[in-house]
């Protein structure tokens, strides 16, 4: 193919770039990592994509360029965003495209060719509307790999993208450790659990999560007591999952121990009686393995049930309540704080709009949430609707947490086959899906940038583009992907790709596409 020189448009009206802290960090981190790796270990189209683009990235702003044949014209640019990109948000099927990259995680040319036809409010609405795709059991669901490589494909091939990106964002926010589920299918139901509530309301999602086997094993409320509370659960509810710290007591995860205990986990079949849970026999651990997948195939799910003789039934007093409380009596106390929607609204609108939301914006938006009483889908829809979702200076203001990335990949390649590869790269880029550093989750934005993490990134687009026998145009995944948004180095990098796949690997490796 024939490439034209590069040519910036509308060149006179370039402004400098004014730095927004995600691309300052990353194009830094790509900077030293480009001049770090072995030239030998690359091909010439990769050294730029690392080095190069991201010199320039620092030294001059982001424009939009027109490749003639291999990218074709970009949408009219009339704002610079705050990472000093030239921000197409004025235009609809650039806002379209934004809207689907961070309600889901990627889109074909029709998918984004549909949804330009309709209005920014009538897309968001149907966004907001979808009803969640079940993800299949893998034939082992106590095998954390079989499992998780289950949820890359599902990621990757489901049609409503929202529920499923509303699932990635509970397991950053209401986390959990694998290795707490042992050989029993606690992940694959926690899972489940915030793919099905994940969008309903927030009462209902925090009454199942306190009852989840896996996060009752993952904060030892499955061993509290009347005599001994474990105040683990009680103290992250609070101060991680729904009010921050200072709008608590140290009296109030006593107190609220006391009301959780005696939650405990016990198996029932599909018509809801209680059953005996499979016993392991050292010496035939597979036959114990058969025997809970058996379980899972037939319906049965394992969930927390009170055991009256282990609750402690006394009067407690909890953030000004009084009572004889137990688990749903703490929830709807902390509901009732004026602390609680602020706090779940900032985290949702750093996860999917802006890395520092305004105060007036999380309040105006908490308010509506409040006022739903907490119903999520109204929370998705005021942030997606809101000024700060569509502002220019919020263009590419998010940085691709690794699964994102790897998934946002695996659809613009149209590869769900990636998923394995997915499961071993993941984490060279910091993001072993349930194995988060602590109970306060994933990192976000530049959070996810060191030398080691992008070196994770490049070696997966590396097995990326390099597995494949047939690539879709990169010319039209430039205007699809990257709104035709690219700085000068990534376009050189492009340019002097000598074939389909490096440029695919260009496109992959850029900063444009690790940001959304």
């Amino acid at each position: 193919m024939a490439v034209a020189p590069l040519r910036a448009e509308n060149e006179s009206s370039l402004r400098s770039p004014r730095r927004g802290p995600v691309f300052h960090v990353l194009s830094e981190t790509l900077c030293t990592l480009g001049s770090e790796m072995n030239p030998l270990h690359l091909r010439l189209s990769r050294r730029q994509a690392l080095g190069v683009a991201a010199g320039g990235a620092l030294g001059a702003a982001a424009v939009g360029f027109g490749l003639d044949e291999l990218i074709g014209s970009s949408p009219r640019l009339a704002a610079v965003s705050a990472g000093g990109w030239p921000s197409p948000l004025n235009d609809p099927r650039a806002r379209a495209a934004h809207l689907l990259r961070r309600a889901g995680f990627g889109y074909t040319q029709s998918d984004l060719d549909s949804a330009a036809t309709l209005s920014y409010d009538d897309l968001v609405d149907r966004l907001v509307s979808q009803r969640p795709d079940s993800l299949a059991a893998p034939a082992d669901v106590t095998n954390h790999n079989a499992f998780t490589a289950a949820w890359y494909t599902h990621m990757a091939t489901t049609t409503s993208q929202l529920p499923e990106r509303m699932t990635l964002f509970w397991h950053g926010v209401l986390t959990s450790d694998y290795r707490n589920a042992a050989r029993l299918p606690f992940v694959f139901q926690q899972n489940a659990l915030q793919r099905s509530a994940g969008l309903t309301d927030l009462r209902s999602l925090l009454s199942a999560t306190t009852r989840d086997p896996l996060m009752m094993r993952y904060l030892n409320l499955d061993a509290s007591t009347a005599t001994a509370p474990n105040e683990n659960y009680a103290r992250e509810l609070m101060e991680l999952f729904t009010l921050g710290p200072g709008n608590y007591s140290e009296t109030d995860v006593r107190e609220a121990a006391r009301a959780l205990s005696g939650l405990r986990i016990q198996l029932y079949d599909a018509s809801g009686s209680r059953i005996a849970q499979p016993k392991l026999d050292k010496n035939n651990p597979q036959a114990y393995v058969d025997q809970v997948n058996a379980l899972v195939r037939a319906g049965a799910t394992y969930r927390g049930t009170l055991v009256a003789r282990q609750h402690d039934a006394g009067v407690k007093t909890f953030l000004g309540r009084t009572g004889n409380l137990g688990a749903d009596d703490v929830i709807d106390t902390v509901l009732a704080q004026p602390a609680c929607a602020p706090f779940v609204t900032r985290r949702a609108m750093t996860f999917f709009a802006t890395p520092s939301p305004s105060d007036s914006d999380v309040n105006a938006i908490a308010t509506q949430f409040r006022d739903s009483r907490y119903d999520i889908r109204t929370l998705m829809r005021a942030i997606f609707r809101s000024t700060a979702f569509t502002a220019p200076a919020n263009y590419r203001s998010l940085m691709r947490s690794p699964t994102d990335y790897m998934v946002a990949a695996m659809r613009a390649l149209n590869q769900p086959a990636l998923a394995a590869v997915a499961v071993r790269s993941a984490a060279g880029m910091d993001q072993f899906l349930y194995d988060p550093p602590n109970v306060a989750g994933w990192p976000s934005n530049s959070g996810w940038v060191s030398s080691s993490t992008l070196l994770g990134r490049v070696n997966f687009a590396t097995a990326a583009t390099t597995r494949m026998t047939a690539l879709p145009d990169p010319a039209a995944a430039v205007r699809t992907q990257l709104d035709s948004v690219l700085g000068s180095d990534t376009s050189a990098a492009i340019r002097a790709a000598g074939s389909d796949a490096d440029r695919w690997f260009a496109l992959l490796a850029s900063p444009e596409f690790q940001l959304k």
